[in-house]
């Protein structure tokens, strides 16, 4: 059993390491407006009903990464090659069970809640762990192929690729969804809730404007430097990358309002972008810095209702402050990374 003993703690190293890659949701912007509702909701002595739905999402969508198969670590070609008979497979096969962060929620509901909670919580990991197999494990560099004119049409399409690849994007999707389903199939809608939606897809994304070089390799700035472009021009096409996801995700809603938040958004989180290197990884949440994103979040609810509700002037506003970022901080960025 040293083969499979030895293949079980390599599997622990590599299952804390996974896990510690999910610790950037605390500093989430999306994730701190949560908790926020929460504690105020709980400051007044009320049940925090209204971040439940939240919870709910940022719930299901880290059950993908999470349900991944533990062994999936292991490449197949490797795994095939390694000299374990067919009992000494099985028992690794069992005992990694155990390693999935699954098992453990699993086991804590089980303990906690109704037996029948805690099952239906396995049969959705099971269920979305069988969706992956079929579909295959998302390739954040290949999945989409896009084109786009012009010499900075390579770097829009892969800042694309990359924000594809983060779960804030996915749930700024499912805030959108909602929004839509709420604008156009609930009888009588109020149409003071378009904004807000818009402004919860806005804040969801904030985040990743304090890191968009975040999923960028060593390589990868290293190929920014030999570019013959300035260096404001591969910033812009970062922006228009986000802008553009934004954009379409919010149109049905309130596009000032959105617009507006975003441009705040990429204004204040410009620093952190360009003059921290702030490693992010592939579905996952992206973590930033509190100090930043309380501004963001603030700043950018503030104009993009005052830009919705009151004057269009603020969306100007909003795009004077994102032009003078663009104008002070392009000779320092990737200096620091």
């Amino acid at each position: 059993m040293r083969p499979v003993n030895a293949i079980l703690r390599a599997l622990s190293r590599a299952m804390r390491r996974d896990l510690g890659s999910f610790a950037a949701l605390k500093v989430n912007n999306f994730f701190l407006f949560v908790l926020f509702l929460s504690y105020s909701n709980i400051l007044y002595h009320m049940q925090p009903h209204s971040a439940y739905p939240f919870l709910l999402m940022v719930g299901f969508l880290l059950l993908f990464p999470m349900s991944s198969d533990p062994l999936a670590k292991i490449p197949a070609t490797r795994f095939g090659l390694w000299p374990l008979d067919a009992s000494q497979r099985l028992a690794l096969r069992l005992v990694s069970v155990a390693l999935s962060p699954v098992s453990w929620i699993a086991l804590i509901l089980l303990l906690l809640t109704a037996r029948s909670l805690a099952l239906a919580f396995v049969a959705l990991a099971v269920a979305m762990q069988a969706a992956i197999m079929a579909v295959g494990s998302p390739r954040w560099n290949t999945g989409v192929r896009l084109g786009f004119p012009g010499k900075l049409g390579p770097l829009i399409a892969a800042a694309i690729r990359q924000m594809l690849s983060v779960l804030d994007t996915y749930i700024a999707l499912l805030l959108a969804i909602a929004g839509c389903a709420y604008r156009f199939f609930f009888h009588a809608p109020d149409p003071a809730a378009y904004p807000i939606f818009a402004l919860l897809i806005a804040l969801a994304l904030s985040t990743y404007a304090q890191s968009l070089f975040g999923l960028d390799s060593g390589s990868a700035l290293t190929r920014y430097r030999l570019l013959p472009l300035p260096l404001w021009q591969i910033l812009v096409a970062k922006d228009i990358a986000y802008l553009a996801i934004l954009v379409i995700l919010v149109a049905p809603l309130s596009v000032a309002a959105g617009l507006t938040s975003g441009l705040v958004a990429l204004a204040i989180g410009r620093y952190s972008s360009v003059r921290r290197r702030n490693p992010q990884y592939r579905w996952r949440f992206t973590g930033g810095r509190v100090i930043v994103g309380v501004p963001q979040g603030v700043l950018g609810i503030g104009l993009g209702l005052a830009a919705h509700e009151t004057s269009p002037a603020f969306l100007g506003v909003a795009a004077v402050a994102y032009c003078a970022s663009l104008w002070i901080l392009p000779r320092q960025a990737l200096s620091r990374t």
